[in-house]
């Protein structure tokens, strides 16, 4: 059926065409106005398809640009993510300068020769709580020798072999630092207590000490050198029983994070 209606209207436009060209007088005007119709049509056709036309065309543009847009963001990443390595490996370094320059100044204020040594273990089994380092006798390293890191002191050599070293740690009970309060005519002494924090003891109760105060070494035990960091004051407890202060200290070093420590040698 659908062919025939095909078949039958070609024919009919032939003949329709045939008898325009031969200027028949009847069929020219059937085949304008026809012609006319198409027009209009082919006319509001146009007209429909333009606007949903114009508007996939605006869409596939804006593909396009957000296309665009996304290598921009993934590229501003990459050289974000570059410009965050960058900063990283400049603290890194900024934090390797001020260890040294710290190590250069406790050089030269106690003028003690110093030996770097690498923490390769805790000793957490024998009598003493301590760190073993990859320094020993030949090193020239003895028993008694302090031992501090760039933020304050560690502790004092215990127990010396010829390739290693055991330090005993300012945390450790068998630990005793005479010590004196910064700016202040205050000493005590700063005594382990087998965990985290230290006690400053034998403070008198009318003593100007408070939370906040830096412990410096004294230099009068004979072992430490004056004038290295201890620790800060982190309470103090004026309702204790007794004739003295019971004050708590945190020390500047913490033992369990050390990678390298200081031997202090005379």
């Amino acid at each position: 059926m659908r062919r025939y209606f095909v078949f039958t209207s070609a024919i009919l436009a032939l003949i329709l065409s045939f008898l325009a060209f031969t200027n028949f007088p009847l069929a020219n005007k059937i085949y304008f106005k026809v012609r006319g119709l198409f027009g209009d049509i082919s006319g509001i056709t146009v007209n429909l398809l333009d606007r949903p036309l114009r508007k996939v065309n605006e869409y596939y543009e804006l593909y396009i640009d957000l296309k665009d847009a996304k290598k921009e963001v993934m590229e501003l990443k990459r050289r974000l993510d570059l410009a965050y390595l960058e900063i990283s490996r400049l603290k890194e370094l900024e934090r390797e300068n001020r260890y040294f320059r710290r190590i250069l100044e406790l050089s030269e204020k106690n003028g003690f020769r110093m030996i770097v040594a690498n923490v390769v273990g805790e000793d957490i089994k024998s009598w003493y709580k301590g760190i073993l380092i990859d320094k020993g006798r030949d090193f020239d390293i003895h028993e008694k020798m302090a031992v501090i890191s760039p933020k304050g002191l560690v502790g004092q050599v215990v127990e010396v072999n010829k390739k290693s070293s055991k330090i005993m740690v300012i945390n450790d009970t068998n630990s005793a630092v005479d010590v004196y309060v910064e700016g202040k005519d205050i000493r005590g002494i700063v005594e382990g207590t087998g965990y985290s924090t230290l006690k400053l003891k034998y403070v008198k109760k009318n003593e100007d000490v408070e939370t906040g105060d830096r412990l410096y070494t004294s230099g009068k035990d004979g072992i430490y050198p004056k004038g290295i960091p201890v620790g800060i004051v982190i309470s103090v407890d004026r309702k204790t029983g007794g004739i003295f202060l019971d004050i708590d200290v945190i020390p500047f070093a913490n033992f369990r994070v050390l990678d390298q420590v200081i031997v202090l040698k005379r």
